[in-house]
């Protein structure tokens, strides 16, 4: 098979999932403490972040320092078109009080970054669990510590058109 037309597939279906999930698995915002993510590579890479409300996301960027940032910082520079926040299984957002501030005390730090051990899923995963030695390192397994911290069973896309100021 050709390789352009499954590189062509690839992106076709992830471009129309991605439409079915912005018109109908909407968020109208992330509460304080919620895990956020989007995007990088058209799926291949994702970026995570901690909400911690007035439209900022603590995040590890990608030399390791802890800053926050804005809606638009966070998707700058990435294919993104969305941004999916933790919510429950009714689809309302979930985060905790105290997910924020153990981000909120990390910011300035700056640390090693790697894609394998020090990235910002681990920091994310950290935040929730208050586990510095938390060896998440991927998406799938964030959301699981989401899941298990947070009650996070599902992902929804953020209604930026309807974005909450808290």
């Amino acid at each position: 098979m050709n390789p352009y037309h499954l590189i062509g597939t690839f992106v076709l279906d992830r471009l129309s999932k991605s439409l079915i999930q912005n018109l109908f698995w909407k968020t109208n915002h992330p509460i304080r403490g919620s895990i956020v993510y989007c995007d990088l590579v058209f799926g291949y890479a994702e970026h995570s972040g901690v909400y911690v409300g007035g439209g900022r996301i603590i995040h590890r960027n990608g030399k390791g320092l802890i800053e926050a940032v804005s809606i638009r910082q966070f998707l700058a520079d990435t294919t993104a078109i969305s941004i999916y926040v933790s919510c429950d299984s009714y689809g309302n957002s979930t985060g905790s009080e105290s997910t924020a501030q153990i981000a909120e005390a990390m910011l300035g730090m700056q640390t090693d970054y790697s894609l394998f051990n020090k990235n910002c899923h681990q920091f994310c995963s950290y935040c929730l669990s208050g586990d510095p030695l938390s060896n998440t390192f991927t998406l799938t397994q964030l959301k699981r510590d989401s899941c298990t911290h947070i009650q996070a069973s599902q992902w929804r896309v953020w209604d930026l058109m309807h974005r909450h100021k808290g």
